[in-house]
């Protein structure tokens, strides 16, 4: 019965702080497959491969209901980022620096030296010590779209080898790239959900002038329940799309900024449809449909940038060959 408990406990956990359900963030991956162009690999067309980079877009939540507290640490704040608590570390949205550490120092510092102008941190409410900061979100977007221009390098050395020999390194070059869409889609589609870009992520916190909710549900709410009352499908979301979107090389930052910043501004607008009812009627239906498709046209532009920045040059391939210092005779058979 305990080990029961404990489950549901951290399926519990997970829901009520991811973005989009599971079938959400199913449904953001394959709009964005569709829009994969005529010269990206074949084998991302297949089905199999499909259904395995839109499951691959849930393993992120799945790292948050292991109860591990390293990965608690790192993993629960690339899911979000308050833009509002910016404000405090003398940062905005248009100013924060593209490199991760880079971020945390300026954090760090203006903490040190202006104390007073940041909210207070309790460590002792924060076990795994996830708190303290506005979150990672942008970064973890730029971080993976970097790994998949990588592993889209990798696979086209491979390619362009063409050894016999190295099948099944190739096999696991083309599962590198799966896994890496999948895990980038997801957090594409967290930044496409409003709640995933505020303070205001659980319910309204502090002054409320508008009286908007402060419940603890609306999170959940929005992730699932609005998805489910207004019955969105990926066949229902298909015919709006458009796949017009593009990341020019050396963009990638200004466009992660510029899609987290579409979240936020809609921060209010949400809250308000929740006043009115409307969220359960068609201006939330579109409200919800807008965001989804909003997630997966963007993740299309990032699959399509980390493709077309993956050239590996001649070097590059030679280079690849005299390091992986592979030799088929001395692979162990029986």
């Amino acid at each position: 019965m305990r080990r029961a408990t404990v489950f549901i406990l951290l399926v519990n956990l997970v829901t009520a702080t991811s973005a989009w359900d599971a079938h959400g963030h199913r449904v953001i991956t394959y709009l964005a497959l569709d829009g994969l162009t005529a010269d990206m690999p074949q084998f991302l067309r297949e089905n199999a491969i499909r259904d395995q980079i839109a499951e691959q877009s849930n393993e992120p939540d799945r790292w948050r209901g292991c109860d591990v507290s390293c990965l608690h640490h790192e993993n629960a704040p690339d899911h979000y980022l308050d833009v509002e608590l910016l404000d405090q570390f003398g940062l905005t949205l248009d100013s924060v620096p593209p490199l991760r550490y880079e971020y945390l120092r300026a954090l760090a510092i203006a903490k040190h030296e202006h104390p007073d102008r940041v909210d207070a941190y309790d460590a002792s409410k924060d076990p795994h010590r996830t708190k303290e900061w506005p979150g990672m979100l942008p970064w973890a977007i730029a971080e993976h779209q970097s790994k998949l221009q990588s592993a889209f390098n990798s696979l086209r050395i491979l390619e362009a080898l063409n050894e016999p020999a190295r099948a099944h390194q190739l096999a696991m070059a083309r599962a590198n790239v799966a896994y890496h869409m999948g895990v980038l889609s997801h957090f594409v589609g967290d930044a496409a959900q409003p709640l995933h870009t505020t303070k205001h992520f659980n319910g309204w916190v502090g002054p409320n002038p508008s009286g908007y909710t402060s419940a603890k549900s609306f999170h959940s709410y929005i992730d699932g329940d609005v998805i489910e009352l207004h019955k969105l499908t990926y066949a229902m979301l298909k015919p709006a799309m458009k796949h017009d979107r593009r990341i020019a090389e050396g963009e990638e930052w200004s466009a992660t900024l510029a899609h987290i910043r579409r979240g936020f501004e809609r921060v209010d607008e949400l809250y308000k449809l929740e006043k009115s009812g409307g969220l359960k009627s068609e201006p939330g239906k579109e409200f919800i449909s807008e965001r989804l498709r909003d997630g997966a046209e963007t993740l299309t532009a990032y699959y399509r940038a980390a493709w077309e920045a993956a050239k590996p040059t001649s070097k590059q391939i030679a280079d690849f060959k005299k390091y992986n210092n592979f030799n088929p005779v001395v692979l162990p058979r029986e």
